[in-house]
């Protein structure tokens, strides 16, 4: 049997840094995500075959990656070998949440591949079991995790915005999220503090979210991002995920704020930038390749970076090809079809 699924990565603004059970990728604090439409992973699963393997993006997968793929699997009680193939149409493993999508992706597939009929909420947990942000882009739109699975708390398009990555560079993550969480939890003295504030930003975030309060919600976003940052700065040996580009690219943002250009803005793990806005404000802005009063970004002395424009919310973040595109749906599972 086989069966492919395309999921969409999610962006955080109340940020996931700290897991409570390393073991069964518990979080420490709730989070609040938008899934992206622009960010597409489509997983294909064919089981019965001679042995598991895994490619992604055409290269076959290091070990540990398949021993994660392999776990969610075993999870979901399919023993037969796999073949997986995933692809995904941005950058993996460069902090644009590549595991959420594919992890999201891979348990829908699999499911549908062996037949089974699960509910939205337990292939968030079996997605979870990859990666803990993978929980987040099954039921996609605006989520939330907390426990074991996570669940959409608001529909798609119940807050219009438009976000715009500055891609700062080029290539995986020196120190990839999950090794990252839990040197800060180990050895940040701040951590504590940050999981504490994480408990206080939830709640307040949703509230804005309900109130569809565009400015109020990014800012609290940029000051949870900011936060997360400061304690994996302040872990011992130093998580810096960002790039010279990065801070030229707050810079800049900050003088286009000022102009009225920019609502917000936050950084992802690896040092993207993301800027939000109401979808007319975008357009001018994601074609801009240098900014005034910064270095140009064809010199030596300042790193290239490019800006991309997306729709944030996505109706439904795991599901098969042929889904309806519109904002609404039922769960992803419902909608596979296997060959």
């Amino acid at each position: 049997m086989k069966a492919t699924a395309v999921a969409h990565a999610n962006i955080a603004l109340v940020k996931y840094w700290g897991k409570r059970d390393e073991a069964l990728l518990l979080p420490e604090a709730g989070s609040l995500s938008v899934a992206l439409d622009r960010l597409v992973t489509t997983t294909t699963v064919e089981l019965g075959v001679a042995e598991d393997s895994l490619r992604i993006d055409g290269r076959p997968a290091s070990g540990a990656e398949l021993r994660r793929a392999r776990a969610v699997l075993d999870a979901a009680r399919i023993g037969d070998r796999a073949r997986i193939e995933s692809r995904n149409d941005f950058p993996t493993a460069a902090g644009l949440a590549s595991s959420a999508s594919g992890f999201a992706a891979l348990a829908v597939a699999a499911c549908a591949a062996a037949g089974q009929q699960r509910t939205e909420r337990e292939l968030s947990a079996l997605a979870r079991l990859g990666s803990g942000s993978a929980a987040r882009s099954v039921p996609g739109g605006w989520a939330v995790w907390e426990d074991e699975d996570a669940g959409q708390v608001a529909s798609p398009d119940h807050l219009p915005v438009r976000l715009v990555v500055a891609v700062c560079g080029e290539g995986p993550k020196p120190v990839g999220s999950r090794d990252g969480m839990k040197r800060s939890r180990e050895t940040s003295p701040y951590h504590a503090a940050w999981i504490e504030q994480c408990r206080r930003d939830l709640p307040e975030a949703l509230r804005l979210l309900r109130a569809r309060d565009l400015p109020g919600l990014g800012a609290l976003a940029e000051r949870n991002a900011l936060r997360m940052h400061a304690d994996a700065l302040a872990a011992d040996p130093p998580l810096l995920y960002w790039e010279a580009a990065t801070v030229g690219c707050l810079h800049a943002l900050r003088r286009l704020r000022e102009q009225g250009a920019v609502r917000t803005r936050r950084r992802s793990a690896r040092g993207r930038t993301i800027v939000r806005c109401p979808p007319p404000l975008s357009s001018p802005y994601r074609r801009r390749r240098s900014w005034p009063g910064n270095t140009p970004c064809s010199s030596p002395e300042s790193r290239h970076w490019s800006w991309r424009s997306m729709c944030a919310c996505a109706r439904r973040s795991a599901s098969c090809p042929g889904a309806r595109s519109s904002c609404s749906g039922g769960p992803a599972a419902s909608r596979c079809e296997a060959s």
